[in-house]
């Protein structure tokens, strides 16, 4: 990823852009909130936010570069399908990923930066669940 240029991924709830150097920022921002109005984020566990965030890095170990972004596109468009069954198998998973908006960002990674930014985002989902109480 650019050391100094900005990279905008998306706009997210709340209006917020979701960019390089926001994307820890906003992950805490919306897991405070999330904590606050559902203090069980929704009965999500944290061994299931791991096995979505795993599906993530199983995709992230392919691409490690802009040419390996463009060999493994098809595969960033299967983590969507992956994301959706999960939502669709636990309607509590399903509001989770809508307010953090992990399945929805994914219409919006158009590069290898947009890409890493996305993992980061949801590295930073992960922490930040743990950090606000997250139940294992």
């Amino acid at each position: 990823m650019e050391k100094d240029a900005q990279i905008v991924l998306c706009e997210i709830p709340g209006g917020k852009k979701l960019t390089n150097q926001t994307y820890a920022n906003r992950a805490d921002e919306i897991m405070k909130s999330l904590s606050e109005r559902k203090p069980r984020f929704y009965d999500v566990t944290m061994s299931k936010l791991r096995g979505i965030y795993d599906n993530i890095m199983n995709v992230y170990s392919r691409i490690d570069s802009p040419e390996a972004y463009r060999k493994y596109q098809s595969d960033i468009q299967y983590l969507k399908v992956k994301l959706a069954y999960e939502c669709g198998r636990d309607p509590n998973v399903k509001e989770f990923i809508k307010d953090t908006s992990l399945l929805k960002i994914i219409d919006n990674i158009k590069s290898y930066d947009h890409f890493m930014l996305y993992c980061r985002y949801a590295e930073s989902i992960v922490a930040y669940f743990k950090f606000y109480g997250g139940e294992n």
